[in-house]
């Protein structure tokens, strides 16, 4: 498990309720212009994503949450909200 120093909390959302919600050690997410990767403590921001996969990484494995046709990532305060096909 990600220890507290090196991890951030994630919150996936859909219209029809949360896909996702935990700390993980890296966000992966389609944007207009290829992929972005969250890593903890990451500068804040406000996106537009495109079509593809949303992946995170806690510790060696990656795992695959959902695939997007589109969306918007939310960063601050070491915290991450993506809202997908909305």
């Amino acid at each position: 498990m990600a220890s507290e120093n090196n991890s951030f909390t994630v919150m996936i959302v859909r219209e029809a309720g949360t896909i996702h919600y935990g700390k993980c050690q890296a966000l992966f997410v389609p944007s207009l212009d290829g992929e972005i990767v969250v890593l903890p403590y990451h500068t804040p921001m406000i996106a537009k994503l495109g079509k593809g996969e949303v992946s995170i990484r806690d510790g060696r494995i990656k795992n695959i949450i959902t695939n997007i046709e589109t969306g918007l990532i939310y960063v601050g305060d070491n915290e991450v909200t993506v809202l997908v096909d909305l």
